[in-house]
């Protein structure tokens, strides 16, 4: 299994080994690390670039003021995706070309809604059809504490985009109930019959829940989705940017 979605915990004495010994004991076999916004981790982010530890892949921030990617790591097959707030979209220029044509994946921040962000990801792959996008977090089926009356019709459009998965995370972030969040799951499921399990991925968003209960979040997420067999598993990997089977 593979945790599409996790940050560090950065009041952890090393971050990265702490990450380690939580997916060792869920038995998970790589992550997908991904940049705050506010860059506490990217000191970790950096280190594990430049070490290409085989079982991470890395998530970085896009912003503006800074400019695109430096080619070197843009090249580097330990970064996976780039992280874009909703509102950026519009000015990623030449950086979603370069996305695309080395094979990287836009990952999408719907800070305003998932009908702001559904309406600019449909525009942006029309210009850019190849460009792989990621939408994690159940598409935000909530925003502002309230459900969002725009999330069936906007999964529904985002569903017809060419290049396209979906993470199961962020779970309790949206829920208004303990473990095992049973106000969340239909979102889950609507998405199971929309995409399909081949189109969506399993995440923790760790540490942003009860950490004690890391392996117990990828297995809610990974029983949401359903049983995958070999010819489905391979959305891991394709979003990992590999052709192996977990």
């Amino acid at each position: 299994m593979m945790d599409a979605y996790a940050h560090l915990d950065m009041d952890a004495q090393n971050p990265i080994s702490d990450l380690e010994r939580r997916m060792d004991a869920a038995r998970v076999q790589r992550a997908l690390v991904v940049e705050t916004w506010g860059k506490d981790n990217r000191a970790c982010l950096d280190s594990l670039i430049a070490s290409q530890a085989s079982r991470f892949r890395v998530a970085l921030c896009f912003r503006p003021e800074e400019g695109g990617l430096e080619t070197e790591v843009l090249q580097s097959n330990m970064f996976c995706a780039l992280r874009v707030r909703t509102a950026d979209i519009k000015v990623l220029g030449v950086n979603a070309e370069r996305l695309d044509v080395n094979g990287k994946w836009l990952l999408a921040h719907s800070e305003a809604g998932i009908g702001a962000l559904e309406k600019e990801l449909t525009q942006l792959s029309q210009c850019h059809p190849g460009l792989k996008i990621f939408v994690p977090h159940l598409c935000w089926p909530k925003h502002g504490g309230e459900e969002d009356c725009d999330w069936y019709e906007s999964v529904y459009r985002l569903n017809l985009l060419p290049n396209i998965v979906v993470g199961v995370s962020a779970i309790a972030h949206f829920s208004r109930e303990p473990f095992p969040h049973k106000d969340i799951e239909p979102f889950a499921v609507h998405l199971r019959k929309t995409f399909g399990v081949e189109s969506l991925v399993a995440a923790s968003d760790y540490p942003l829940f009860e950490k004690s209960r890391y392996a117990e979040y990828m297995q809610l997420a990974a029983d949401w989705i359903g049983p995958r067999d070999e010819q489905t598993r391979h959305i891991d990997s394709v979003l990992w940017g590999d052709n192996s089977s977990l």
